[in-house]
């Protein structure tokens, strides 16, 4: 006998739609929208290619409305959706989602990267994260990058730093590689370097390459995405990185 999907559906608040819901299995987001005033009846939409990452974004975000309209609507061609038939999944009742308004509002919950990215996601230029957030994250083993003003690459959490950008950062589990030019005559920090470079990670920092935003990122290594904004409109798009997924040994 075939067995119906279950979508877990959460409660939001939003003049949009109702309720979230994700199937991580495949990449599917749910939306279902407010019931219509003619016939009562609640459409549901499916959104393809959606990721678990980017779904505890959503869930997390400050507003749901408008990571709707930024982060999904906007991008139709990479989120393709459909309105479904309710018969072919099974979309539990919408139960309230809750969103932590701390990081110790969070516990006793692991910090993942996801969870901290849904945190910091609406989070106002120049207030991306209270010193306590950066030691919690600093504790789980999580890197925070983010960008500021035109020239600066940001780092936060295991890592407490920052570089001149646009630019390339190199990381590990040790943290961040430093530039081969600014050690000169240390015997034993030229070896940490020569030994540390060949299992390095690349995090490219990007101006203005992409519609809407000062700075992005690019990079193979796993990680959540979070957006800052500036006087209500999107600034950067931030990344988080947990160390166990990088090279070298710590």
């Amino acid at each position: 006998m075939r067995t119906i999907p279950q979508i877990v559906m959460h409660q939001v608040e939003s003049s949009q739609f109702a309720a979230i819901g994700h199937v991580p299995e495949l990449n599917v987001l749910a939306i279902q929208f407010h019931p219509k005033k003619s016939t009562g009846q609640s459409d549901i939409y499916h959104y393809q290619n959606f990721s678990a990452n980017l779904f505890a974004e959503f869930l997390g975000a400050e507003s749901q409305g408008s990571f709707f309209i930024q982060r999904i609507k906007k991008f139709a061609a990479q989120f393709p959706y459909s309105k479904i038939d309710q018969a072919a999944f099974n979309h539990t009742v919408p139960q309230p989602a809750v969103k932590p308004t701390s990081l110790a509002e969070a516990a006793p919950v692991k910090l993942s990267k996801e969870l901290l990215a849904g945190l910091l996601t609406g989070r106002e230029y120049g207030k991306e994260m209270a010193k306590e957030e950066e030691q919690q994250a600093k504790a789980a083993g999580l890197i925070v990058i983010f960008g500021a003003s035109d020239d600066l690459m940001e780092f936060r959490g295991f890592v407490d730093d920052e570089r001149g950008a646009p630019t390339i950062a190199l990381l590990d589990a040790k943290g961040l590689l430093p530039f081969r030019e600014d050690i000169q005559h240390d015997d034993d920090a030229l070896k940490d370097y020569f030994a540390r470079a060949p299992q390095v990670r690349a995090v490219d920092a990007l101006w203005a390459k992409e519609d809407g935003y000062s700075w992005t990122y690019r990079t193979d290594v796993p990680h959540a995405t979070f957006e800052i904004v500036e006087d209500g409109e999107p600034y950067c798009r931030g990344i988080v990185i947990d160390v166990a997924d990088l090279g070298g040994a710590a």
